[in-house]
């Protein structure tokens, strides 16, 4: 019933397997070489992830000061909750991540509250 296979056979099948071998290697090699390219920016993503999940734990919902992360996606600034709603009125800002880097002057003078406030508009005064 179980026949030895003929040599014929037996060529054909290392045939396949060299070919699958050739056409594996191809792919893991041009999977490999995606890992590499891709390594530096995944490194990064880790690295944004890990620390705004860490900042979680020191900056709550009800804290005065949020974490927005800079334009290059390299490091983080700190404002005080009302400079970060201005900047992001301003269109600076895009969920927590700056769209545009605003400059040193931008973000100190998102700090100042020019607005008249509520009685100031609702009795027009100054």
């Amino acid at each position: 019933y179980f026949r030895q296979p003929t040599a014929m056979v037996k060529s054909k099948d290392d045939q396949a397997r060299t070919a699958e071998s050739v056409e594996g290697n191809a792919l893991i090699e041009k999977l490999k070489q995606q890992t590499e390219d891709n390594r530096e920016k995944n490194e990064l993503l880790v690295q944004q992830r890990t620390f705004l999940n860490d900042a979680s734990a020191s900056f709550g919902p009800f804290d005065g000061q949020v974490l927005i992360l800079n334009e290059d996606g390299k490091g983080f600034t700190l404002l005080e909750n009302p400079q970060a709603m201005r900047l992001k009125k301003a269109g600076f800002i895009e969920g927590k991540k700056f769209i545009k880097q605003p400059t040193k002057e931008q973000i100190e003078d998102a700090l100042v509250d020019d607005s008249p406030g509520f009685l100031g508009g609702l009795f027009g005064g100054n």
